[in-house]
């Protein structure tokens, strides 16, 4: 109990601190109505004519864009940084021997910069976006409930491989650009601004069989229908398997570079 609320209590100090970057804030908020506007209309243009494409429409497109641009929007975290600033700057064995888990500290300081970019970005964006585009309404109840259990899923899976990533640090020191390619294969082939359905069939197929489609375009086509119940829980079990495998290469690698921090340091 008291290591949850000390976590609780490191999420809560992320938030205030998150509070304070007023500019951030605002500027991450103009790029993101810019980028759902342009989507939008994007989308609009690109529908005109045609009926359905792959069995999703036009306001389903729509509804697709603006909920991205918020999970894109809530879906923050600094983990690989902060892993790789430790060992840059030699504080990660400090982090080791603390009474709580280093890693859980990190996931407890991203969960509350997620409750902060709620509140402070995707909130906002929903409001500008139901007033000015359209209202991004769920297909229905049950999909929104599903929805919502996907994307904790979803934010598991992206934290796992953010913290991966950041744990190769410990042998190459510097990430260099495996960070930004990180972020080029999520914001390309997760569906997070063009639905992987829309791909060739074999280029999907072979995406289908990595975790990056269950970031994006498994949740978002829950909400807006695309996906039926059954095919909703197949995905979400995928996604489970996905965080399990995940999981436990994230959990060999910071056991090894744990043992590598202690050897080196004496």
């Amino acid at each position: 109990m008291t290591v949850i609320l000390a976590y609780l209590y490191i999420a809560k100090t992320k938030i205030l601190s998150s509070l304070v970057y007023r500019f951030d804030v605002f500027s991450t908020l103009i790029t993101n109505f810019i980028m759902v506007f342009a989507l939008s209309f994007f989308w609009k243009v690109a529908y005109q004519g045609v009926g359905s494409v792959d069995g999703v429409d036009e306001k389903q497109m729509i509804t697709y864009t603006i909920i991205s641009t918020l999970l894109s929007a809530a879906f923050v975290f600094d983990v690989e940084n902060t892993i790789n600033q430790r060992i840059r700057e030699g504080d990660i064995a400090l982090d080791f021997i603390k009474p709580v888990n280093v890693f859980g500290i990190y996931l407890a300081q991203d969960i509350g910069s997620i409750a902060s970019s709620v509140m402070l970005k995707a909130v906002p964006l929903f409001i500008v976006s139901a007033l000015f585009i359209a209202l991004p309404l769920p297909a229905s109840a049950m999909g929104l409930l599903l929805f919502l259990f996907s994307c904790i899923l979803s934010y598991m899976i992206l934290w796992l491989l953010s913290a991966i990533v950041g744990l190769t640090s410990f042998w190459i020191v510097e990430l260099g650009p495996l960070g930004h390619v990180k972020n080029a294969l999520v914001g390309t082939i997760s569906g997070s601004f063009i639905p992987v359905w829309f791909f060739p069939e074999g280029i999907r197929k072979v995406l289908e069989l990595l975790p990056f489609v269950y970031i994006y375009q498994l949740p978002l086509g829950i909400y807006i229908g695309k996906s039926n119940f059954l095919d909703s829980i197949k995905g979400i079990t995928i996604q489970f398997v996905w965080v399990c495998l995940l999981f436990a290469i994230f959990y060999v690698l910071q056991k090894k570079a744990r043992n590598r921090v202690f050897v080196q340091g004496g």
